[in-house]
């Protein structure tokens, strides 16, 4: 059940001192996630991508394959902190359920490697990083990119979403 992340390897801290935290953007098929670090020159993106999965596997193995790679993601990168995105209010129960499973995985991944979580609600995210809580994902990823002086905007949306909780 190995998870297929795209993601570069492990990176030490430019910064000794900085901080380096693991945000994630969850998701069922597609979960995102950035390592950022925060040091004296700013904040910086040391990695991001994406955990997928196929659209057909079982639930089971979805969630397994995502606690699987958050695991992986804070033993290669030892982030001192997870910033979550929290559950929205969602007119699909079901899809809020799912939602919520997701976060649940990568909630114990974190506990099991003892790193505290800070969770927020995407709109809050939102309304920090572009100035809007409603704004769309692409205008996200714009704001992400000047924000962590990329030269190309962040791709995929899943990434860009955990770079914006990470901000």
């Amino acid at each position: 059940m190995s998870p297929k992340i795209s993601s570069p390897a492990s990176s030490p801290r430019a910064d000794p001192g900085a901080t380096r935290i693991l945000a994630i953007d969850p998701g069922t098929n597609a979960t995102g996630f950035a390592i950022l670090e925060e040091g004296r020159g700013g904040i910086v993106s040391v990695a991001h991508g994406v955990i997928r999965n196929p659209a057909r596997a079982a639930p089971e193995g979805k969630l397994g394959r995502i606690q699987a790679g958050i695991e992986d993601l804070l033993s290669r990168h030892s982030p001192s902190a997870v910033v979550l995105e929290e559950v929205f209010h969602h007119v699909n129960v079901r899809a809020a359920i799912r939602l919520g499973e997701v976060r649940g995985v990568c909630l114990a991944a974190a506990a099991r490697a003892g790193v505290p979580v800070h969770s927020y609600a995407a709109r809050r995210v939102k309304k920090a990083v572009v100035g809007f809580g409603a704004a769309g994902k692409g205008q996200v990823q714009g704001m992400v990119q000047a924000l962590l002086s990329l030269p190309a905007p962040p791709p995929p949306p899943p990434a860009a979403g955990a770079r914006g909780v990470g901000s």
